[in-house]
């Protein structure tokens, strides 16, 4: 009887070791930066992060019609005891969605290198190597909200320069033509 309690115990504590191993990160966010980029959070679920760590390669985002190939970004900062509801409120956050693994909020964020990636629904995953990004599977992430970027624009395309830019450009190449027209001239 007594092996047997012991073996039972053992059970447990490996079954709460790993639902924690695959439960590290509770939601994702994403902020529109305005410029046709969008940057992606992941919101861990204990402790303060003192580096941008992951012992998976960043986050995989992938589309659900198989469109687009799948695409990694770096997480590349992090951000600290933060709020998402107050993150939304001040602009940090354009939105967020919960990862479903049911450990709550906890403020603890990474955030990623800026990507193109518009409004629709997308399958995030980190990957399940323990532990700062751990995740047991891929979730799906309804993304809105997003203006400067297509709806259904794939990850990692390239981002489509605004109108502004097209306009400023375009002078910038009529001035460099009328000044060496003016110089041949003078010639």
């Amino acid at each position: 009887m007594k092996n047997f309690v012991k073996s039972v115990g053992t059970v447990c504590a490996a079954l709460l070791i790993s639902a924690a191993a695959e439960a590290h990160l509770v939601s994702f966010g994403w902020t529109d930066n305005g410029n046709g980029t969008v940057t992606l959070w992941g919101e861990h679920w204990h402790g303060d992060l003192s580096a941008p760590d992951t012992a998976n390669g960043g986050i995989t985002v992938s589309d659900l019609s198989g469109t687009f190939p799948a695409f990694t970004a770096q997480w590349i900062g992090v951000l600290n005891n933060s709020d998402r509801d107050v993150m939304v409120g001040d602009g940090t956050l354009t939105g967020y969605a919960d990862a479903g693994n049911g450990f709550g909020k906890n403020n603890d964020w990474m955030f990623t290198e800026a990507l193109v990636l518009g409004n629709g629904t997308w399958n995030f995953y980190t990957g399940s190597n323990c532990c700062i990004d751990t995740m047991g599977n891929p979730v799906t992430v309804v993304l809105e909200g997003i203006t400067s970027v297509a709806d259904g624009t794939g990850p990692g395309a390239v981002a489509v320069p605004e109108p502004a830019s097209l306009a400023i450009f375009g002078l910038g190449l009529a001035g460099l033509g009328f000044a060496a027209r003016r110089k041949t001239r003078a010639a």
